[in-house]
């Protein structure tokens, strides 16, 4: 028995015959419920974080720390 009964599964976005575990540059893509802008606002073409966007930011910054492979441009 699953805990959802598989009410939240999603097809999978990956690509057939991509090996995931080489090496290669991947963007990440946050996507909230609605697309509500939770995360700060533009101004002048740039993004103010707000205490949500913040968490986030830090977040990113520490896994980048901790996995080797990470890094940020």
């Amino acid at each position: 028995m699953t805990l959802f009964k598989e009410k939240y599964k999603i097809d999978s976005k990956r690509l057939k015959d991509w090996d995931y575990s080489s090496e290669a540059v991947y963007f990440i893509t946050m996507v909230t419920v609605n697309r509500e802008c939770i995360f700060g606002s533009i101004v002048d073409e740039k993004m103010i974080l707000n205490e949500n966007g913040q968490i986030v930011e830090n977040e990113i910054l520490k896994s980048i720390k901790i996995r080797k492979n990470w890094f940020f441009s």
